[in-house]
């Protein structure tokens, strides 16, 4: 198995690399001596789910990275980058002495050796790219680098209070940068069995004696993932539209009755939502709101979504205009089939 595709199972995830990945063979090598001691070591296995409010934010990390690419592309990598630094909302790792063996909610399971040897491999282009893995005391390492054009990976996974958490800290180093991103994940542990169905594979019975916290984790297929993936950008599209013919009406449609946080306030009902939003386009002669490429993080089993993107506003007030740049997240909650917003805020001012 190719460690390459282990680092694009925890960036961003194609079912393209994914299913090259599946169809590789898997890595068998001499484990070292200090994989040997961690032979009984097991910490690292269980699922876990993201924990968002604990993690770095995405778009602060990104936006400020240091780029060579001309200012007329930085958006474009800037968001790309993004996407590939987005993390998956649940992760399986079983760890059995020096096998590793990994899956997310995006991509199905790889299993590799972590015997802390470089290893050599050919990719499609004739490029080589050098991969290693190591094993630590309770943490695991990989970092994957090649030519000039080829991006260098490390990711770190740590356990944290006594394995019920998981620290993933990714790094990139590209050549568009000037200095590398660094992005750390936090994981709560869900279950002590690896469970490899929230990827949609079918799940054997756990040993007995085995430990799991819940019994059954569930997960979108990446399929339904994208799909509604795809419905949340529509929605975007939708509201930013209502936002900027200021018709009220229709951004309400997209409101569930109780909002959990309206910016500063917190618990707020639709009616108050609609008495703000009314308020401000009182005042306004024209409204110009342009929305990037959003950030989609989903969770309880594609149920919630967490969605960050770039804002630029613009209001007119007649001789007075308001106007800046602004991270913004909105989260979003699946009832009865259709996708409602339950918080609205900015999370970063750009300017």
């Amino acid at each position: 198995m190719k460690l390459i595709y282990l680092i694009v199972l925890l960036m961003s995830i194609s079912a393209t690399l994914c299913d090259r990945a599946q169809a590789q063979r898997q890595r068998r090598a001499r484990p070292s001596e200090a994989n040997i001691n961690a032979a009984v070591d097991r910490t690292l296995t269980g699922v876990y789910r993201l924990d968002p409010e604990s993690s770095d934010r995405l778009y602060s990390a990104v936006a400020g990275a240091s780029s060579k690419v001309p200012f007329e592309g930085q958006q474009r990598f800037l968001i790309d980058l993004t996407i590939r630094l987005t993390p998956p909302d649940l992760i399986a790792i079983e760890q059995n002495g020096a096998t590793i063996s990994i899956a997310s909610s995006r991509a199905p399971r790889i299993t590799f050796r972590a015997d802390g040897t470089v290893h050599a491999e050919q990719i499609g282009d004739g490029q080589t790219i050098r991969n290693r893995a190591v094993l630590t005391d309770g943490g695991l390492t990989v970092t994957s680098s090649g030519n000039r054009n080829i991006d260098k990976f490390t990711v770190t996974f740590r356990a944290l209070d006594r394995g019920r958490r998981l620290r993933i800290t990714r790094r990139i180093y590209a050549e568009q940068l000037i200095q590398a991103i660094d992005v750390q994940s936090i994981y709560n542990k869900v279950s002590d069995v690896a469970q490899w169905s929230i990827y949609g594979e079918e799940q054997p019975q756990p040993p007995v004696g085995e430990r799991v916290v819940s019994s059954s984790v569930e997960s979108p297929s990446i399929k339904v993932e994208q799909s509604q993936a795809q419905v949340l950008r529509d929605a975007l599209d939708r509201w930013i539209a209502a936002t900027n013919a200021k018709d009220v009406e229709e951004q309400m449609r997209f409101y569930q009755p109780q909002v959990e946080a309206f910016y500063l306030a917190r618990n707020v009902s639709r009616a108050s939502v609609r008495a703000e939003k009314m308020r401000v386009f009182a005042k306004a002669v024209g409204v110009d709101v342009r929305a990037a490429e959003p950030e989609i993080i989903f969770r309880d089993a594609g149920r919630a979504a967490i969605m960050r993107f770039r804002k630029q506003y613009k209001i007119d007030q007649g001789r007075q205009s308001r106007r800046g740049e602004v991270v913004q997240e909105l989260r979003w909650q699946l009832i009865n089939g259709s996708w409602k917003i339950t918080s609205e805020r900015d999370v970063k001012v750009i300017r």
